[in-house]
């Protein structure tokens, strides 16, 4: 039997083996890759500090929120009014009684597009705070009220300051696809809330009044001018109807309570402040000082490897950069 001879193995005769490529995919390259792990343990690290941060803000937002005064909201709903058109005496008229109807506006109704911009008007503004005399409770800090005269070193507020302070508090939201209108006033003092609210519904109401009794006054005039100037008795006829409108127009503007509008729901004196909602602060401020904390506690970490890594150049940089102005 053969035996079988062994060669001593050397680099001529050892097989070829694949070369080790750069990469092998698994492989950690980077020895400081970040996981999970190693941001909870940085977080354990600075947990003291997280927690300080995140105390503090829930105590200062607990002080703040009890320093500030309660807000009480008052809110009612109102609703244009529908009015019956004069159709049969205008279409008889043709085209020049679709002119008249034009000027003398018979059938118009108020609109929430109108109690908008009335509401938010600095003219109804004005005249409500001169007719209530509004200007104490809302400069309430700047008056002296036992002696009824503005505190000393203390500069009168005009009228512009109480329109600005007034539509601070007033809130106008009109609700087309319901056809209503929202109207709320805010304030310490619930009473007043009321109060102002309820001016304004009134004021409303007789800014439009009065202006529909301007109208209705000046087309009385124009109409009677055409009337003297007019020879067809038919045409005569049909003048003599709109100024008949126009006298019932002005007397029904003159004894309803509110005038193109309806109030749905009355206001009303709040028991529950509105405002400020004290939890709901707190929890936000707490929230926030903790992203805030978590993110001071990477920095720290950040700048801290930076000095162990022994890498001058990039801390000088940064160093450099964190200055106000560059030496």
């Amino acid at each position: 039997m053969q035996k079988e001879t062994n060669m001593p193995i050397t680099e001529e005769t050892s097989p070829a083996r694949p070369p080790i490529p750069d990469y092998v995919p698994g492989m950690t390259v980077d020895e400081d890759e970040i996981n999970l792990l190693d941001l909870f343990i940085v977080l354990l690290k600075h947990k003291v500090m997280i927690f300080s941060v995140v105390v503090l803000a829930g105590i200062a937002a607990v002080v703040i929120s009890l320093r500030m005064p309660d807000v009480y909201r008052s809110e009612a709903t109102i609703a244009p009014t529908t009015q019956e058109k004069g159709g049969g005496a205008l279409s008889a008229l043709g085209g020049f009684g679709a002119m008249i109807a034009s000027e003398v506006g018979i059938g118009a109704t108020g609109s929430l597009e109108q109690f908008d911009v009335v509401l938010k008007s600095r003219d109804l503004t004005n005249s409500i705070v001169r007719k209530y005399d509004l200007m104490p409770f809302l400069f309430e800090k700047s008056w002296d009220a036992e002696n009824k005269k503005w505190k000393e070193k203390v500069k009168p507020p005009k009228f512009e300051d109480a329109y600005k302070a007034i539509q601070a508090m007033l809130s106008v939201k009109p609700d087309k696809k319901q056809n209503v209108m929202r109207i709320s006033f805010e304030s310490e003092d619930p009473r007043m809330a009321q109060t102002i609210l309820n001016y304004y519904i009134v004021g409303l109401s007789e800014f439009l009044r009065r202006q529909t009794l301007e109208d209705a006054a000046a087309q009385q005039v124009h109409l009677s001018q055409q009337l003297a100037k007019t020879t067809d008795p038919l045409l005569k006829n049909r003048l003599y109807e709109l100024i008949a409108k126009q006298i019932e127009k002005e007397t029904l503007a003159k004894i309803q309570r509110y005038y193109s509008f309806i109030v749905i729901d009355p206001s009303f004196v709040p028991e529950r402040k509105f405002k400020p909602k004290r939890a709901q602060i707190c929890m936000i401020s707490i929230v926030v000082a903790f992203f805030i904390a978590i993110f001071l506690a990477f920095f720290m970490e950040y700048v801290k490897n930076l000095k162990t890594r022994e890498d001058p150049e990039r801390l000088a940089n940064l160093r450099k950069s964190m200055r106000l102005r560059n030496t």
